[in-house]
């Protein structure tokens, strides 16, 4: 199980729409085994503008078929968060949702559930919550990633922060950087700096402290 809070102020990935700019955090279990559950809370920044703004917790299978992920989409000018799978193999309905804004907390929950994935998301200030399930049980989810995901627009709405974050798998985990025993890998497109205090990540660019 991996515990930890992390906040984001510049991540980066390259992924799977060509136009997007991404910025990423990734983990994985120990070798050969796979995640059980993922939950924790995301911190809404503010949202300049509507545009493809998508900030996400997820989990991706072994096969790299998709992601199962909560989403925070900016594209109405007003935040909505919500669950689903992306993008085909299976072809699933999203999931529902609900607005949120600037410094709320929303807690996200994905637990693997008998026959089904089902997730659970709870806005902390009205105690409104959605609950979703999905029928992955036959993916086997070997990473856990922090994403945010820019089309058309740049990272004009500050930090983007996690915390609480709890990632389970079936068995101890006995390999690995940190002392929860989890391999982390951090894709770079520039310089960064990578910092550990008192459990809590901080990933910022140089320059933009």
């Amino acid at each position: 199980m991996l515990l930890v809070a992390l906040i984001f102020s510049f991540l980066a990935f390259a992924g799977h729409a060509s136009a997007a700019t991404w910025y990423f955090l990734r983990y994985y279990p120990a070798s050969g085994q796979q995640f059980t559950s993922f939950s924790g809370e995301m911190t809404i920044p503010a949202l300049p503008r509507a545009g493809v703004y998508y900030l996400w917790p997820g989990l991706q299978p072994t096969d790299n078929s998709g992601v199962y992920q909560n989403v925070l989409d900016g594209r109405s000018g007003t935040w909505w968060i919500g669950s689903g799978w992306c993008c085909s193999n299976p072809s699933l309905p999203w999931g529902s949702g609900f607005n949120t804004y600037a410094n709320e907390k929303v807690t996200f929950d994905n637990r693997l559930d008998g026959s089904s994935w089902k997730s659970t998301l709870t806005r902390q200030s009205s105690g409104e919550s959605v609950t979703d399930s999905f029928p992955l049980t036959d993916k086997s989810f070997n990473q856990a990633i922090f994403a945010i995901e820019l089309n058309s627009v740049s990272w004009d709405f500050g930090p983007l922060a996690f915390s609480n974050i709890v990632i389970k798998e079936p068995s101890p985990l006995i390999a690995g950087i940190d002392k929860y025993g989890h391999r982390f890998e951090l894709v770079q497109h520039e310089p960064r700096e990578l910092q550990q205090r008192n459990n809590i990540f901080y990933l910022w660019s140089q320059g933009k402290r």
